[in-house]
């Protein structure tokens, strides 16, 4: 058995920094990932100001592999010091945020001003380290020649999900020196909330971040949205709401409500706004600036762009979705597939660098499913179903929610299920092609509604390869294919049998930063990608290139039927190309977003479905049907 777990199953506790550095290396060493590196104190924290900063951690975090990047983190900048620990925990109470958290899942900050001297630039410094310390995953050092790896972010930090709360002197401090602060800080704020306080006229804010400021200063008004380069206005119930109508996620909100209450106004906020936001790191550093790098490309210019990506997300509340009223039902299942293991030759001959033991099989998944077919009122064959693959060393919902597919879900009412199969897609090639595709066909058989004629499947990186063994076992089983940041690097015997009479729509998601799928130095598809293409042009009864010309064909190397340039969520350049099979319709494709690194993005959701959307199989003649 593979035995994961992604939440920490800890007590809500209210700590000091220290008190959190001291616990920490000992309370996340046991979860799933983190018992191959030591885990240490962060050694930032040594001389970091005790007194300034409390830890509130919501009961059964998450926690494990990469899961700590599921967790929300509030950061509250105090209008006032608290006596203790006690009236600290009260004031936060009051304000209604530990009840929030509890229902988010994840951590408080609250931050105070110093007793002698109140907020300055010593704080903003402390800051900063907070930050790098807490908002980070998985960083190494090495400590007396050993790698270790720092608890804390883990123990409490957030990677995405992170809010900043400010009221009275923590406003003006959040204005006078957060909004100022480099990209490292502002940038990666997903949402920034102010109740009263002031700004100097001075001040720049130095990034686009979503703002909601009740009871604000004209200043503060006006340089928010200046940096959300906000163009529209609306007005509803007493809240003006200012954005950008090209990027409608850059918005300022702005109330007067001289008698009313912060905590209240910090709930309103988050529930109308911030929970459907998230930053995602998605760019090398030093990151480039945008360049037209090929002459066709000047059809659309290159955006500007941000370090730390805004982009929107599926809140999760209770195991379910806001967005479309999803169930997540985490399955732990030692029975089903059981039979299916992990031999020990595989285990311990062919793959030693990967961690994986003999006799590991597929126990653990994610099913997601629209209301309607947990309660039957669905009919039946009638809601598609996404077989999704996580990367590795990705939790599973990370995966999900990160690429954009749980709000891709949410709003096109598709299911999905996602085996946990880290460390065994590597090792067990074409047998993890069984396991997952056994997983499809137990849900096939549970829910009736599902529909055996739209079955897709795609996966990131290691998911991408675990997509390839599932199409080489059962390739009938799935009208489509979305592998992303993956190529092929060898193809497989099975894959040859099982695909010679049948044939399989893919589209290849790659970035011009992937080290999988892209030869960045080149900027075209690497030679797994090349061997990708040519094999499945090949199944498809298509014209296999014996050769790919970049130069006549920048990026894909070879002639194609359409070809589309857009730009994502106001960022990202975006290219995709399709190529016809014999029937006149696209059976293979390449989509291609500039400046990405090989990591999880939330615009491959809508990028995969408008793909998949066009496709069935039929179920009596394994025919590929394409629907407009």
């Amino acid at each position: 058995m593979l035995n994961y777990q992604n939440r920490q199953g800890n007590p809500a506790t209210f700590e000091t920094i220290t008190e959190v550095c001291a616990h920490a290396p000992e309370a996340v060493d046991g979860l799933s990932g983190n018992n191959r590196i030591r885990q240490i104190a962060n050694p930032a924290f040594q001389d970091f100001p005790e007194d300034i900063l409390y830890v509130y951690r919501s009961p059964n975090l998450y926690g494990g592999e990469t899961a700590a990047r599921n967790n929300t983190v509030f950061v509250v900048f105090s209008d006032k010091r608290y006596a203790d620990k006690e009236t600290a925990l009260d004031g936060l109470k009051k304000l209604g945020l530990v009840e929030l958290i509890n229902e988010q899942i994840g951590s408080i900050l609250l931050v105070m001003p110093k007793a002698d001297t109140g907020y300055g630039e010593s704080d903003l410094q402390a800051c900063y380290t907070m930050v790098d310390a807490l908002f980070s995953q998985k960083i190494r050092l090495e400590i007396d020649g050993e790698p270790a790896r720092p608890a804390e972010s883990e123990y409490c930090g957030g990677y995405g999900k992170t809010y900043f709360f400010g009221f009275g002197q923590g406003a003006t401090f959040m204005n006078n020196f957060i909004a100022g602060s480099r990209d490292e800080l502002i940038g990666r704020v997903a949402g920034y909330f102010t109740f009263g306080g002031e700004m100097a006229e001075d001040v720049l804010v130095n990034d686009y971040v979503p703002a909601y400021l009740v009871n604000p200063c004209s200043t503060a008004v006006r340089q928010f949205r200046q940096a959300n380069g906000c163009n529209a206005y609306a007005c509803s119930e007493g809240v003006e709401r200012f954005y950008n109508q090209q990027q409608p996620l850059r918005q300022v909100r702005v109330s007067y409500d001289t008698e009313g209450d912060a905590g209240a106004w910090m709930v309103r906020a988050y529930q109308e706004m911030f929970r459907f936001l998230q930053r995602t790191a998605n760019l090398p550093t030093p990151y480039p600036e945008p360049v037209v790098t090929n002459p066709y490309q000047g059809y659309v210019r290159a955006p500007k762009i941000s370090r730390f990506a805004l982009s929107e997300r599926n809140p999760v509340i209770n195991d379910r979705t806001v967005i479309g009223d999803l169930q997540l039902l985490f399955v732990h299942d030692s029975e089903t597939f059981a039979d299916i293991k992990i031999t020990a030759d595989v285990a311990n001959e062919k793959y030693k660098t990967f961690i994986v033991d003999e006799n590991d099989y597929l126990d653990a998944w994610y099913e997601v499913l629209p209301q309607s077919v947990l309660n039957n009122t669905a009919p039946e064959h009638s809601v598609p179903l996404l077989l999704a693959n996580h990367g590795g060393g990705d939790d599973l919902l990370m995966f999900l929610d990160e690429t954009g597919i749980l709000l891709t879900a949410g709003q096109q009412q598709f299911a999905i299920v996602a085996g946990m199969h880290s460390g065994l897609t590597f090792v067990g090639g074409d047998l993890v092609g069984e396991m997952l595709s056994r997983l499809v066909q137990y849900m096939l058989k549970k829910y009736p509604a599902l529909d055996p004629e739209r079955v897709y499947v795609t996966g990131y990186s290691m998911g991408g390869a675990a997509s390839y063994a599932c199409l080489a076992t059962h390739p009938e089983l799935f009208a489509a294919a979305v592998p992303m940041a993956m190529p092929l690097f060898w193809v497989s015997k099975d894959m040859e049998e099982n695909s010679q009479n049948l044939t399989m729509p893919m589209l290849l998601c790659s970035s011009t930063y992937d080290f999988a799928a892209w030869d960045t130095k080149a900027n075209h598809l690497n030679d797994g990608a090349q061997l990708l293409f040519r094999t499945y042009q090949g199944y498809n009864g298509m014209a296999v290139p014996e050769q790919f010309d970049f130069v006549k064909y920048p990026f894909v190397g070879q002639p194609t039927d359409s070809m589309k340039i857009t730009t994502v969520n106001g960022e990202w350049r975006n290219f995709e190309w399709k190529m016809n099979g014999t029937k006149g319709y696209p059976m293979m494709g390449l989509n291609v977003t500039e400046y990405l690194v090989h990591s999880l993005w939330p615009g491959y959701g809508d990028i995969a479905w408008d793909f998949f959307r066009h496709y069935r199989r039929d179920a009596k003649t394994g025919e590929t049907i394409y629907c407009e």
